[in-house]
């Protein structure tokens, strides 16, 4: 008896989860600067059980964990298969990096306003449609989710044949199909999620630079921020603008930093304040109770009444920007198969910050 009590006791001792460490950042030549939670207003204990809660699978299977506060990453943790170096694929996060490409094209001078019309940069459509809704599109439309095309992502699988998504994604020509949709409603009247805007937004680009997304995103962005690895997905030369892209971690916070910091990453302005003030501007409420759209990313507050900037990606990829605490988190993840809410693990991460209660009345109403 006492031999399988003692055989219990180091079984339960060896299975105990002993915690997942914190590592300290590394110091990269990559534009980031790094710091540690010692050095920052961060409770130890909470993000100690919330490392170890990620690690155990409380969130799914999560692939990164990055927190950069003050302008410094303080938190860099991957699990299972995530990895520092590894490119990740960020799902419909890459449309925000489609709204800030089309804030570089107007600021640089190829297309002249998010005002101008959408068929403007498509004549051979321009002359042959006759809603005369369509014609009332144009980029901004685009931007926030409101062109008004007849389009439904949400009601049926992603792999289902009623799906608006599934139906242009096998089609051979992405373009041609997003511009021949049938109009549902006057353009700037109703959010609707809708993909093809952002591969429309994608051809205007092309058609006014002469450069695909990807090479454009190469010169502009990219190469700016010192991003080097990624990989665009595409079909037949056309990108997958509202969720193609591959980056890692660190470039996605590098991205959210530029945001959060009004356009300027490193002393280099890449896009004006201006035009992050708005996209940050909230256009009109989205399907989600208490949620607005500005150009891709959704405005909402958090639990504790906290302005938040956040734009996720299916499956649980998210950049989220907290101005209030100078926060900014990236999550990578696959839980496509098995999907999760993001809200509870974003407020737990929140709270990391010993300053989030006194920052909670400060926010602006949407």
């Amino acid at each position: 008896m006492r031999n399988i009590i003692f055989i219990i006791i180091i079984f339960l001792l060896f299975s105990c989860d002993k915690g997942v460490e914190i590592l300290s950042p590394e110091k990269l030549n990559d534009g980031i600067n790094v710091s540690t939670t010692n050095q920052h207003n961060i409770d130890s204990v909470l993000i100690a059980n919330l490392n170890n809660d990620i690690a155990n699978g409380e969130f799914g299977n999560i692939h990164s964990f990055l927190v950069m506060i003050d302008n410094e990453l303080i938190v860099e943790q991957y699990y299972r298969s995530g990895s520092r170096d590894k490119i990740h694929f960020i799902m419909s996060v890459t449309k925000a990096f489609t709204s800030l490409l089309t804030g570089i094209a107007i600021e640089k001078g190829y297309i002249d306003s998010e005002d101008q019309y959408m068929l403007d940069f498509f004549p051979a459509y321009k002359s042959k449609e006759k809603d005369s809704r369509k014609h009332q599109i144009t980029i901004e439309h685009l931007l926030t989710m409101t062109s008004g095309f007849d389009w439904d992502e949400t009601t049926y699988p992603i792999d289902d044949h009623r799906n608006s998504g599934y139906e242009i994604e096998r089609s051979e020509n992405w373009l041609i199909s997003s511009l021949d949709l049938k109009m549902d409603t006057i353009p700037g009247t109703k959010y609707v999620y809708c993909g093809s805007n952002c591969v429309i937004l994608s051809e205007i680009i092309r058609a006014t630079s002469k450069k695909d997304i990807a090479d454009f995103a190469e010169k502009y962005l990219f190469k700016p921020l010192g991003i080097k690895e990624y990989k665009w997905y595409k079909k037949n030369g056309i990108f997958e603008a509202g969720g193609g892209l591959y980056i890692t971690s660190r470039d996605m916070l590098k991205f959210g930093h530029l945001h959060l910091n009004k356009g300027i990453f490193n002393g280099n302005r890449i896009v004006s304040c201006n035009w992050i003030d708005q996209t940050f501007s909230p256009y009109i409420e989205t399907d989600k109770p208490g949620f607005h759209t500005g150009y891709y990313w959704d405005i909402l507050r958090s639990e504790d009444g906290l302005l938040v900037y956040f734009r996720g990606g299916r499956g649980g990829q998210a950049i989220s920007i907290i101005p209030d605490l100078n926060m900014i988190i990236v999550i990578t993840a696959d839980n496509r198969k098995k999907p999760q809410s993001l809200a509870p693990l974003m407020e737990r991460i929140t709270r990391i910050h010993q300053d989030y209660k006194l920052k909670t009345n400060n926010s602006i109403k949407l």
